[in-house]
C-alpha cells in the first residue's frame, strides 16, 4: 500500500499541493482527475520522489518513502511521464532495457536471458516487438507512448504510475494501454495510478477516482457516485449530461 498523509508541496511561496490524504492499494486501478493546474502530476511526481514534498509524509508498506535509495524506488514503481526526455537516437529494444537496469545482478556483467525473456514479453503485450529496431524517437505520438509505457512495465514493478498516458493517442491505442493496464491489474495485482483528463475512459476503467482541485482533494469513490453535474461543474467548471448504459456512466458536454 501507499499512503500519503497530509501531503503539502510549494514551488517557492505558491502552494501546489495542500493536506492531501489517500490510500493507494495493489490490485486497483486508480485514476486522479482534476482541471490543468489542479495539482494532478505533481501528486505523482512526490510519490515518486522526483519532486520532495514540503511537509506531510508518503508511506510505502510502513516505510517513508523519503528513505528509499532511487534503486528501491525504481524497483517498486514504475512511471510514464507526460513529456518524455529523450533524446539520444536510442533503439525502442535499447530504451526498454533501460528500465532493467534497477534489476541487474551486476552493471559489469550486463543483461541476461531472463532480462531479454521480459522485454520481449513487454514487447508483444503492447505490440511494439515491429518496432524494437527503429529509433525511437522517429516513432508516432502513440507508438512512443507504448514504448515508455513498456520501458516502465520491464521492470517489474509494484505500482505503476502514469502521466496522462493516453493523451497523443487515438482512442483504439487508448482503450488499448487502458485494458492492458486493467489486465495487469487483474491478474498480475499491479497497482496502477493514472492521470487522466478522459473522464469516461476512467468510468469505464477506473476502480476508485480521486478528484484534485486547487491541490486538494475534493472527492474520492467510484465514478458512478462522483460523475454527477454537480460534482463535475465543480471540478470543471461546466454542467455536462450524465447517461447510463449498462451500468457504466458517462460524461457529456451540454452544446
Amino acid at each position: 500500500m501507499i499512503e500519503v498523509k497530509n501531503l503539502a508541496f510549494n514551488y517557492g511561496k505558491r502552494d501546489i499541493l495542500r493536506g492531501i490524504n489517500a490510500k493507494f492499494q495493489r490490485g486497483k486501478f486508480i485514476g486522479i482527475l482534476g482541471a490543468n493546474g489542479s495539482g494532478k502530476s505533481t501528486f505523482l511526481k512526490n510519490i515518486m520522489q522526483i519532486l520532495t514534498p514540503t511537509s506531510g509524509e508518503i508511506l510505502f508498506q510502513g516505510q517513508n518513502l523519503r528513505d528509499f535509495s532511487g534503486k528501491e524506488i525504481a524497483l517498486n514503481f514504475g512511471f510514464v511521464p507526460q513529456k518524455s526526455n529523450l533524446s539520444m537516437p536510442l533503439s525502442v529494444r535499447d530504451v526498454l532495457l533501460m528500465g532493467r537496469f534497477s534489476r541487474l545482478k551486476s552493471p559489469f556483467i550486463g543483461y541476461g536471458d531472463e532480462d531479454f525473456l521480459v522485454v520481449e514479453s513487454v514487447e508483444n503485450m503492447l505490440e511494439i516487438g515491429k518496432f524494437r529496431d527503429r529509433v525511437a524517437l522517429s516513432l508516432s505520438g502513440g507508438e512512443f507512448g507504448r514504448v515508455m509505457i513498456g520501458r516502465a512495465l520491464v521492470g517489474e514493478p509494484k505500482f505503476l504510475l502514469l502521466d496522462e498516458p493516453t493523451s497523443a493517442m487515438d482512442i483504439n491505442f487508448a482503450l488499448e494501454i487502458m485494458r492492458i493496464c486493467a489486465k495487469l491489474v487483474r491478474e498480475n495485482g499491479l497497482g496502477v495510478i493514472i492521470v487522466l483528463h478522459d473522464l469516461n475512459l476512467a468510468s469505464l476503467f477506473c476502480d476508485e477516482i480521486y478528484m484534485l482541485k486547487n491541490g486538494e482533494i475534493l472527492h474520492h469513490g467510484e465514478a458512478n457516485e462522483l460523475f454527477t453535474p454537480e460534482i463535475i461543474s465543480e471540478i470543471y467548471g461546466f454542467t455536462p449530461e450524465i447517461l447510463e448504459k449498462n451500468g457504466t456512466i458517462y460524461v457529456m458536454p451540454k452544446l
